[in-house]
């Protein structure tokens, strides 16, 4: 039995603990149509050719689930999804000594708030707020800059702009206590696991690519994306290996980063998004969860259900105005349970005597809870053994009390 679900980042210790391959070769397939060792189709990431062995679990196509591989970044990156909780870190952490900006007996308080529960969020805005403007560190007497965001993933601390090498180490300066105090669990989420220095390659499973009626491969985006990233990256390792000028390896490096940005999410302002030679923006990671083509709207939340229906409610010049109008055949099967007592036992056994016929009735329930469907040929039968306690679902009618709602919302969570 699954006890807890804890939530957290992927350290790159883990990445590459998950990942079976380590993926160099920004090509998927050679000539002869067989997917490349090393590349993004390698045959350790699973298979999705029928005749094919995935190399990892020896498994065939439809039993392999697919399996991680890991690309090395040649530089960290800045994850787009933690841009802002980076920012955060930043302004309220000391860039000498990594420890939050407020006093130490401050922290103390704050800390046995936390481990009360108070109200965690209250405590944690509380902690951020006092520690964003401070110009001195408490702990260590070090001036303070003004950090400064600019979207998407740019960050500069007074003029100077912080790569993303600067700003990881500073994240891992920042001690276990204090992490805990800006509501993270360290053990399963350090603030320097939001710079990417080692990138996670979905299995081959998730991104597979077609075949088109030319014989030509077409490949998923997600594959486009990241032939996109291991090209720029082996270049920039190339560069940095060759000792090239720092100006040409910022502008690699910026391109490094946007790429991973377009292909975590690829509708970031700020930044064009990443576009198929047609003119078509990819559909990367986020896109595959967000809104309601992604995967919580339209493929775990869309359910078809029993017992329901969809059909024109109308208002009508005839009728009052807290009325609606319903179609009979919905009338008739959306019923309303009576109970039978003395003064209207009579009234009820017309309505059974009408059976299936409006207005009439679909079940009886006996007093045990058991029912009794109501047909033409049985009601007769049912009049006779009903007695007060029993109930009667009988068909709408004029009068009856109804809760609609506006389709299509037609699951119990949507109305």
């Amino acid at each position: 039995m699954i006890e807890s679900i804890d939530f957290g980042m992927m350290s790159p210790e883990m990445v590459r603990k998950m990942s079976v391959a380590k993926i160099v070769t920004p090509d998927t397939h050679d000539p002869d149509g067989y997917p490349i060792k090393g590349g993004l189709m390698d045959q350790r990431l699973g298979v999705i050719d029928p005749g094919l062995r995935c190399r990892t679990c020896r498994c065939r196509m439809g039993d392999c689930p697919g399996h991680f591989g890991h690309i090395e970044l040649a530089r960290p990156v800045i994850h787009v999804g933690y841009a802002k909780q980076i920012y955060m870190f930043l302004r309220s952490t000391c860039r000498k000594c990594g420890r939050m900006l407020i006093d130490p007996r401050e922290i103390g308080e704050l800390a046995d708030a936390h481990a009360t529960l108070l109200d965690t969020n209250k405590v944690i805005d509380a902690a951020q707020k006092a520690a964003k403007d401070v110009k001195k560190c408490p702990h260590c007497g070090e001036t303070q800059e003004k950090i400064k965001f600019e979207k998407p993933t740019s960050f500069f601390e007074g003029k100077d702009r912080l790569t993303a090498i600067d700003i990881r180490e500073r994240m891992e300066r920042i001690s276990d206590e204090d992490v805990t105090l800006f509501g993270l669990n360290p053990k399963v989420a350090r603030p320097e696991w939001m710079v990417l220095t080692v990138l996670p390659i979905p299995p081959v499973t998730v991104r597979p690519s077609i075949t088109l009626e030319t014989g030509e491969r077409s490949e998923d985006d997600l594959t486009h994306k990241l032939v996109d990233i291991l090209r720029l990256n082996q270049r920039l390792a190339e560069n940095i290996e060759a000792g090239a000028p720092q100006l040409i390896l910022e502008d690699q490096w910026e391109l490094v980063q946007y790429h991973v940005t377009t292909y975590l999410d690829n509708s970031v302002s700020g930044i064009p998004p990443a576009r198929h030679r047609s003119g078509r923006p990819l559909k990367t990671l986020a896109q595959r969860l967000k809104g309601k083509e992604g995967r919580f709207r339209h493929s775990l939340a869309g359910k078809r259900v029993n017992f329901s229906a969809r059909t024109v409610i109308s208002p009508d010049p005839n009728i009052a105005i807290d009325e609606v109008g319903i179609p009979q055949i919905i009338a008739r099967e959306l019923s309303i349970p009576e109970r039978v007592t003395a003064y209207n036992k009579k009234k009820l056994a017309e309505i059974i005597k009408n059976g299936e016929k409006y207005p009439g009735a679909n079940y009886v329930i006996r007093e045990d809870g058991r029912r009794k469907r109501i047909t033409d040929e049985n009601c007769e039968e049912v009049i006779e053994e009903l007695e007060p306690g029993w109930a009667v679902e009988r068909h709408l009618i004029d009068g009856d009390i109804v809760l609609f709602n506006r389709q299509p919302s037609l699951h119990r969570a949507s109305i």
